[in-house]
């Protein structure tokens, strides 16, 4: 998956956040962003498997990178 969706696949909602990971320093521009649902906290952990977006609509996550196996994992259904 190279860019943000269009849209969910699950919902159709067009309200799609960027995951940010790790323990980021709040600024006023994270602040915004958080505020106005263009990012959301994903935690500390990071796997190598972690999804990139999330509907704000349903809480769907996609955009993880490929598995061993070369599918795309959360990503299937994207338009």
């Amino acid at each position: 998956m190279t860019g943000r969706p269009r849209k969910c696949p699950r919902c159709g909602s067009e309200r799609i956040a960027g995951i940010l990971y790790g323990l980021p320093a709040l600024s006023e521009e994270l602040r915004l962003a958080l505020e106005t649902g263009s990012v959301v906290l994903g935690g500390c952990e990071v796997t190598g498997n972690d999804p990139r977006w999330r509907c704000l609509g349903c809480s769907y996550e996609m955009g993880r990178p490929r598995g061993a196996s070369g599918a795309s994992l959360g990503d299937d259904d994207l338009a």
